[in-house]
Protein backbone atom coordinates (compact mmCIF):
# COMPACT_ATOMS: atom_id res chain seq x y z
CA UNK A 1 0.00 0.00 0.00
CA UNK A 2 1.31 3.39 -0.59
CA UNK A 3 1.23 6.85 1.31
CA UNK A 4 -1.42 8.10 -0.72
CA UNK A 5 -4.05 5.16 -0.24
CA UNK A 6 -2.93 4.76 3.59
CA UNK A 7 -3.71 8.71 3.77
CA UNK A 8 -6.98 8.04 2.16
CA UNK A 9 -7.90 4.84 4.45
CA UNK A 10 -6.97 6.83 7.17
CA UNK A 11 -9.10 9.57 6.87
CA UNK A 12 -12.25 7.62 5.43
CA UNK A 13 -11.90 5.17 8.97
CA UNK A 14 -12.18 8.90 10.51
CA UNK A 15 -15.11 10.45 9.30
CA UNK A 16 -18.29 10.50 11.22
CA UNK A 17 -20.99 7.75 10.62
CA UNK A 18 -23.83 9.12 7.68
CA UNK A 19 -27.73 8.11 8.49
CA UNK A 20 -27.51 8.16 4.43
CA UNK A 21 -31.75 9.16 3.16
CA UNK A 22 -32.77 6.89 -0.37
CA UNK A 23 -33.78 9.86 -2.92
CA UNK A 24 -37.35 9.87 -3.73
CA UNK A 25 -36.51 9.74 -7.59
CA UNK A 26 -40.31 11.28 -8.72
CA UNK A 27 -39.08 14.55 -7.82
CA UNK A 28 -36.55 17.38 -8.05
CA UNK A 29 -33.09 16.60 -7.21
CA UNK A 30 -30.17 18.49 -6.70
CA UNK A 31 -27.57 15.70 -8.06
CA UNK A 32 -24.00 15.89 -7.69
CA UNK A 33 -21.91 13.74 -10.88
CA UNK A 34 -18.53 12.78 -10.43
CA UNK A 35 -16.54 11.37 -13.24
CA UNK A 36 -13.12 10.81 -14.92
CA UNK A 37 -12.54 13.34 -17.77
CA UNK A 38 -11.42 12.62 -20.96
CA UNK A 39 -7.31 14.16 -21.35
CA UNK A 40 -9.02 16.70 -24.03
CA UNK A 41 -12.12 17.62 -21.75
CA UNK A 42 -15.07 17.38 -23.81
CA UNK A 43 -16.87 14.93 -21.75
CA UNK A 44 -19.75 14.48 -24.71
CA UNK A 45 -21.10 10.87 -22.52
CA UNK A 46 -21.10 12.92 -19.17
CA UNK A 47 -22.79 16.24 -20.74
CA UNK A 48 -25.80 13.98 -22.50
CA UNK A 49 -26.11 12.49 -19.15
CA UNK A 50 -26.20 15.90 -17.71
CA UNK A 51 -28.78 16.98 -20.45
CA UNK A 52 -31.13 13.92 -19.74
CA UNK A 53 -31.21 15.27 -16.27
CA UNK A 54 -31.78 18.77 -16.47
CA UNK A 55 -35.13 17.58 -18.94
CA UNK A 56 -36.19 15.96 -15.75
CA UNK A 57 -35.82 19.00 -13.72
CA UNK A 58 -32.72 17.93 -11.29
CA UNK A 59 -30.49 20.68 -10.66
CA UNK A 60 -27.41 18.98 -11.95
CA UNK A 61 -23.55 19.89 -10.65
CA UNK A 62 -20.95 18.05 -12.13
CA UNK A 63 -17.09 17.47 -11.25
CA UNK A 64 -14.40 15.74 -13.32
CA UNK A 65 -11.08 14.92 -12.62
CA UNK A 66 -8.26 14.64 -15.08
CA UNK A 67 -4.73 13.45 -14.29
CA UNK A 68 -2.84 16.67 -15.85
CA UNK A 69 -1.54 19.30 -14.96
CA UNK A 70 -2.79 22.17 -16.81
CA UNK A 71 -6.77 22.45 -17.33
CA UNK A 72 -8.38 24.40 -19.82
CA UNK A 73 -12.01 24.44 -19.28
CA UNK A 74 -13.63 27.02 -17.93
CA UNK A 75 -14.65 26.67 -13.78
CA UNK A 76 -18.47 27.08 -13.51
CA UNK A 77 -21.18 26.96 -10.54
CA UNK A 78 -22.65 23.98 -12.35
CA UNK A 79 -19.83 22.15 -13.86
CA UNK A 80 -15.74 21.45 -12.85
CA UNK A 81 -12.97 19.69 -13.80
CA UNK A 82 -9.58 19.27 -11.45
CA UNK A 83 -6.23 18.43 -12.03
CA UNK A 84 -3.00 17.65 -10.78
CA UNK A 85 -3.21 20.75 -9.19
CA UNK A 86 -6.11 20.49 -7.04
CA UNK A 87 -4.46 18.29 -4.92
CA UNK A 88 -1.73 18.27 -2.74
CA UNK A 89 1.74 16.38 -3.15
CA UNK A 90 -0.32 13.54 -0.62
CA UNK A 91 -3.04 13.46 -3.04
CA UNK A 92 -5.75 15.32 -0.92
CA UNK A 93 -7.73 18.34 -2.03
CA UNK A 94 -6.76 21.12 -1.38
CA UNK A 95 -8.71 23.69 1.11
CA UNK A 96 -10.40 25.41 -1.40
CA UNK A 97 -11.48 22.60 -3.12
CA UNK A 98 -12.69 21.06 -0.38
CA UNK A 99 -14.65 24.31 0.90
CA UNK A 100 -16.61 24.13 -2.57
CA UNK A 101 -17.35 21.13 -2.83
CA UNK A 102 -18.71 21.37 1.03
CA UNK A 103 -20.55 24.63 0.04
CA UNK A 104 -23.50 22.62 -1.24
CA UNK A 105 -25.60 20.29 0.31
CA UNK A 106 -27.14 17.16 -2.59
CA UNK A 107 -29.80 15.03 -2.47
CA UNK A 108 -27.76 12.75 -4.44
CA UNK A 109 -24.53 11.84 -5.48
CA UNK A 110 -23.99 9.84 -8.81
CA UNK A 111 -20.60 8.84 -9.15
CA UNK A 112 -19.55 7.41 -12.59
CA UNK A 113 -16.43 6.36 -11.93
CA UNK A 114 -15.18 2.81 -13.37
CA UNK A 115 -11.29 2.39 -12.10
CA UNK A 116 -10.07 3.32 -8.60
CA UNK A 117 -8.78 6.81 -9.13
CA UNK A 118 -7.80 8.29 -5.41
CA UNK A 119 -8.76 12.16 -6.22
CA UNK A 120 -12.51 11.34 -6.84
CA UNK A 121 -12.41 9.02 -4.47
CA UNK A 122 -11.67 11.80 -1.70
CA UNK A 123 -14.49 13.93 -3.42
CA UNK A 124 -17.06 10.89 -2.75
CA UNK A 125 -15.71 11.08 0.42
CA UNK A 126 -16.02 14.66 1.34
CA UNK A 127 -19.44 15.55 -1.03
CA UNK A 128 -22.33 16.39 1.55
CA UNK A 129 -24.92 13.95 -0.10
CA UNK A 130 -27.65 12.42 1.48
CA UNK A 131 -27.28 9.13 -0.99
CA UNK A 132 -23.96 8.27 -2.67
CA UNK A 133 -24.60 5.62 -5.19
CA UNK A 134 -21.28 4.32 -7.59
CA UNK A 135 -19.40 0.87 -8.60
CA UNK A 136 -18.19 -1.48 -6.27
CA UNK A 137 -14.92 -0.51 -6.20
CA UNK A 138 -13.88 -1.51 -2.64
CA UNK A 139 -14.04 1.53 -0.78
CA UNK A 140 -16.75 1.38 1.36
CA UNK A 141 -17.45 5.17 0.30
CA UNK A 142 -20.98 4.71 -1.06
CA UNK A 143 -24.49 4.14 0.26
CA UNK A 144 -25.43 1.84 -2.87
CA UNK A 145 -22.46 -0.02 -4.13
CA UNK A 146 -23.28 -1.83 -7.91
CA UNK A 147 -21.33 -4.73 -8.74
CA UNK A 148 -21.36 -5.39 -12.87
CA UNK A 149 -20.18 -7.88 -14.94
CA UNK A 150 -17.01 -6.23 -17.00
CA UNK A 151 -18.09 -4.11 -19.87
CA UNK A 152 -15.96 -3.88 -23.04
CA UNK A 153 -16.77 -1.46 -25.26
CA UNK A 154 -16.43 -1.93 -29.14
CA UNK A 155 -14.98 1.28 -30.33
CA UNK A 156 -15.07 4.84 -29.37
CA UNK A 157 -14.26 6.75 -26.83
CA UNK A 158 -14.30 3.62 -24.13
CA UNK A 159 -14.63 6.34 -20.58
CA UNK A 160 -17.61 8.07 -21.69
CA UNK A 161 -19.10 4.70 -23.21
CA UNK A 162 -18.51 2.78 -19.96
CA UNK A 163 -19.79 6.08 -17.87
CA UNK A 164 -23.02 6.61 -19.97
CA UNK A 165 -23.61 2.10 -19.17
CA UNK A 166 -22.99 2.81 -15.79
CA UNK A 167 -25.03 5.57 -15.62
CA UNK A 168 -28.15 3.50 -17.58
CA UNK A 169 -27.56 0.72 -14.54
CA UNK A 170 -27.38 3.37 -11.78
CA UNK A 171 -30.42 4.96 -12.74
CA UNK A 172 -32.35 1.81 -13.13
CA UNK A 173 -31.71 0.33 -9.91
CA UNK A 174 -32.91 3.84 -8.29
CA UNK A 175 -35.74 3.83 -9.92
CA UNK A 176 -36.91 0.70 -9.26
CA UNK A 177 -35.77 0.04 -5.90
CA UNK A 178 -37.94 3.36 -5.27
CA UNK A 179 -40.71 1.68 -7.00
CA UNK A 180 -41.22 -0.86 -4.28
CA UNK A 181 -41.84 1.43 -1.89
Amino acid sequence: MNIKQYIFDHIRKKMPAREPRFPHMEQPLKLLIIYESDYLERNDAIKSIRQNLLRQQMDVTMWGYAAKKEISTLILPQSRILGLGDYNLLGKPRDYVLTDLQAEHYDLLIDLTTQPCLPLRYLALYADADFKVGLNLGEGIHDMLLSLPDFEPEQGDEAGIEATWLYDQIMRYLTSIHSMD
